[in-house]
């Protein structure tokens, strides 16, 4: 890369920093462009010249997002195919907890704003997330053979997204989205494993359903207080 493609891909990596540093000091993704260029320390027109829009800006900071998450997700090391998908929601809840206010913000806009180009820019690579994590649980003998990859994918993204809205509108807590997501996981997993994994992840199920059950009977008596 040379010295005049550095500089540009710093002051494009300044950019998407700022955006997230926005969104998250704000709780809003309703910045503008010039606020946008002062928080980034460039002139107003460098985010049009290098993005060409602040939907632009908004899909790299989903697609840096998604890259760091992988990168820590990577690093975890799980023993096996099927223990990645709950490393993964445990990781996910880890991360929301750090930022909650920036990842409410983002995930109210892209669920609320209506932009498709927003809307497949969020999802897109997330689907193709957990499709990788499925294929590699097929390839590895966990999941039957006669399992449909992109079917299973969309249920497991289905269960996901939705406890997630929860959380993102404040109606249940961190610990609560995650029990429940890893609750309907595991309920999919039990109508797709292999025959031989079944029984643990029966047992599986049965603690998230405990826990889930415990979170919520939690919840209601501290609102009922």
């Amino acid at each position: 890369m040379s010295i005049r493609e550095e500089a540009k891909e710093e002051r494009r990596q300044r950019i998407v920093a700022a955006a997230r540093r926005l969104i998250d000091e704000t709780g809003e993704t309703g910045f503008s462009m010039r606020a946008l260029a002062e928080a980034a320390g460039v002139s107003l027109v460098t985010p049009y010249n290098l993005f060409g829009s602040k939907l632009a800006v908004m899909l790299a900071m989903l697609d840096d997002d998604v890259e760091r998450y992988q990168t820590r997700l990577g690093d975890l090391r799980a023993p096996d195919a099927i223990e990645m998908f709950f490393a993964a929601v445990r990781l996910a809840r880890d991360v929301y907890e750090a930022e909650p206010r920036f990842y409410r913000s983002v995930f109210r806009e892209v669920n609320g704003s209506g932009d498709r180009a927003l809307v497949a820019g969020y999802y897109g690579p997330r689907l193709a997330f957990w499709r990788g994590l499925t294929a590699r649980a097929q390839a590895d003998g966990y999941l039957r053979p006669e399992m449909d990859i992109d079917a299973f994918t969309q249920q497991l993204s289905h269960v996901f997204g939705a406890h997630l809205l929860d959380w993102a509108g404040e109606s249940i807590t961190l610990d609560e989205m995650e029990n429940r997501i890893s609750y309907g996981f595991s309920l999919l997993f039990l109508a797709a494993l292999a025959d031989r994994q079944t029984p643990a992840m029966r047992e599986r199920m049965l603690a998230f359903q405990s826990l889930a059950t415990a979170c919520g009977s939690k919840r209601r008596k501290e609102s009922r207080a």
